[in-house]
């Protein structure tokens, strides 16, 4: 099935440096330039980009990790480590309040409001809920608070499955979400239940990324990479790499450099890495002393192949720790575009880890090229001011995160300041005039006059 995710906007309240109730929107305004990085799905303009500048410690970050630890909670629940330290632990009672997070959004055709509250010393749910919102309609499919039962708005044409939504609802535990336990019942081919199933789509679709997420199918993705764009992709970022070449090998033959114990316990990790229960083949990626592998088990047997580059002398073969950073980065990032045309909605934090400006700027712009036309969005994080140029980017793509004189995080947008799109909004940016800059304290520095 295929499944079609956008973000609509994402709320979040007392959750590390976000104290108040803070609001990222991924709604289009009216400006009219770059028009094509606006879609318009449901009758809602939706932007393709977000990018979200602040200075170190800002809380641009707290951001991404907020939008992943909702993830978490909505589909895994509760645990006592998850919440450790995650509320806004400048005020001292703030651990007392409960974090909310809310998720706007457009699942398999339909728009979505789902959230939740919880408590932070309780480990448990306060409320959560899950609105459709076609049409300007708020239907709700459940709502659910602490010590009360489950409400719903759902009309079922079969008494079996109001009995089951019943049933469901009395069993679900405080410290687990409604939402996950409906999923992880056989109940997908059964209409009423629909639009548990759309969220989960949302949520298992996300992609996140991380500074030192590293992308784990890249075997997969040269097998299917006839064309050898992925090597095409990394000459063009003058990373002066000009192909890329993965030759399969028996796993033993490919691990043949390692000592027979640490050669053995690496096998023996790799076979678990893999589905027992999955025919069909998989692929496990590791790193190993700066060697990249992708081993592929069909048919029983385990293959692999050393991810090597060939930078103009082919008898002398570059491996992944040769490298330098910023390329090393493009092995994890360029498999984006290929989920970029699959209707993903991806997030990467410090996108401009490792790169130079201009090609933070070609990666974000070969974003676009790549998925014109195609209802995907990216939202990434960077501090290089150089990158906010609203010759690429459209006023209220662009945000900033300011951390406050109480020590907590604000989330705002280009947009309230009304810019004109010929104006050089890095340069007033680094003036301070929108904020989610260093403020760098002077002290006194006495120093002995030396002869």
């Amino acid at each position: 099935m295929e499944v079609h995710i956008m973000l609509i906007r994402f709320t979040v309240e007392n959750y590390r440096s976000f104290n108040e109730r803070q609001v990222f929107s991924m709604a289009a305004g009216k400006h009219t330039r770059h028009k094509e990085q606006v879609v318009v799905a449901n009758g809602k303009r939706l932007l393709k980009a977000g990018v979200v500048f602040g200075a170190n410690a800002s809380g641009k970050s707290n951001l991404i990790k907020a939008i992943n630890f909702g993830k978490n909670v909505a589909l895994k629940g509760i645990k006592n480590s998850m919440t450790m330290n995650r509320h806004f632990r400048i005020d001292p009672i703030a651990i007392n309040r409960p974090g909310v997070f809310q998720y706007d959004f457009l699942s398999n055709g339909h728009i979505y409001s789902y959230g939740f509250a919880i408590s932070y010393t309780k480990n448990i749910f306060l409320s959560e809920w899950l609105y459709l919102c076609d049409d300007n309609k708020e239907i709700c499919i459940f709502d659910r608070a602490e010590g009360e039962s489950v409400s719903t708005d759902l009309s079922f044409t079969n008494a079996e499955d109001e009995q089951r939504f019943t049933i469901y609802a009395d069993d679900v535990t405080d410290n687990t979400s409604f939402l996950a336990e409906i999923c992880s019942h056989k109940l997908r081919d059964i209409e009423e239940f629909d639009s548990f199933f759309d969220v989960l789509d949302w949520f298992t679709s996300l992609i996140i990324i991380f500074p030192e997420t590293k992308y784990r199918d890249l075997g997969q993705l040269f097998k299917n990479d006839e064309n050898d764009s992925f090597g095409k992709l990394l000459n063009y970022f003058d990373t002066g790499i000009e192909e890329v070449i993965t030759a399969v090998k028996p796993i033993e033959e490919v691990l043949a450099f390692l000592p027979d114990k640490i050669k053995n316990d690496v096998i023996h990790d790799i076979q678990e890495g893999f589905d027992e229960d999955n025919k069909k083949a998989t692929t496990v990626d590791v790193t190993i002393i700066g060697k990249r592998f992708s081993f592929t088990k069909k048919d029983g047997v385990i293959v692999g192949s050393q991810l090597t580059m060939n930078h103009g002398n082919p008898t002398d073969l570059f491996e992944l720790d040769d490298e330098s950073d910023g390329t090393r980065r493009l092995f994890d990032l360029i498999p984006l575009y290929r989920k970029g045309k699959e209707n993903y909605v991806i997030f990467v934090d410090e996108i401009d880890r490792s790169f130079h400006t201009k090609l933070t700027l070609e990666f974000l712009q070969k974003f676009f090229e790549k998925t014109e036309g195609i209802k995907s969005q990216i939202i990434v994080t960077l501090h290089d001011s150089n990158v906010m140029n609203l010759n690429i980017f459209r006023q209220d793509e662009i945000w900033f995160v300011e951390r406050k004189e109480d020590h907590s995080s604000e989330i705002y947008s280009l947009n309230k300041f009304k810019e004109r799109f010929d104006h050089s909004v890095a340069k007033d940016y680094l003036l301070g005039r929108y904020g989610a800059v260093p403020n760098f304290g002077i002290e006194d520095w006495n120093q002995e006059e030396v002869d």
